[in-house]
């Protein structure tokens, strides 16, 4: 990386980091371009280099967390997920990023962005799973998707909350479909989940 390359990401990451500083902090009032600028030891027209507004600001965190989420499923194996090499990448990438993730995904300070990460996740895991229904209907797919999201909504929490290990998590859901799960959408809905194994 070349000199201009380092200090204009030097002087991205600090805008970014001054806009949450006060994002996170400043729950009565918006976040201004001046408030910016004083944390971050920038000049307005500095500013205006890199973004064109404080949603902009805000979109780039945003989006780096989707890419982040993204890059990690896609260079994994989605044809057979191993979770048990899986697991430990999405818990570091957490872990590295909770200090955006939690404000915006668990507490919902920004609750579209909350549904959209939570979503893709969920999309994610209903194609793992391998999922076949033989006479699709508008109950089954609300049961698969009210199923799928509460086991996202497991994972992040194990993540968020440090309670229970996120390898304690993947151990539950796999004993909750290959208990219950997977024999009553078989028989109640016609519905096959084609993974059989997410632990080892």
């Amino acid at each position: 990386m070349g000199v201009y390359e380092a200090a204009r990401n030097r002087t991205l990451m600090a805008i970014q980091e001054s806009f949450w500083e006060l994002y996170i902090s400043q729950e009565k009032r918006r976040v201004t371009i001046g408030d910016i600028c004083t944390n971050a030891g920038i000049t307005r027209s500095t500013f205006y280099y890199y973004y064109k507004d404080v949603d902009e600001v805000l979109d780039s965190i945003k989006q780096k967390q989707i890419d982040l989420i993204h890059e990690l499923f896609e260079t994994s194996n989605n044809e057979n997920r191993d979770f048990q090499s899986f697991i430990p990448r999405f818990q570091k990438m957490f872990l590295e990023n909770e200090r955006y993730l939690i404000p915006l995904v668990m507490e919902y300070k920004d609750p579209d962005f909350s549904m959209r990460y939570r979503s893709y996740i969920e999309n994610r895991m209903l194609n793992d799973l391998q999922i076949t229904v033989e006479e699709p209907s508008t109950q089954t797919a609300e049961t698969l998707s009210i199923i799928i999201s509460g086991l996202v909504h497991m994972f992040l929490n194990c993540l968020a909350s440090n309670i229970i290990t996120l390898e304690d998590a993947n151990n539950m859901s796999n004993g909750m479909i290959n208990t219950g799960l997977r024999w009553i959408l078989k028989e109640k809905y016609g519905t096959t989940i084609g993974f059989k194994k997410m632990v080892n």
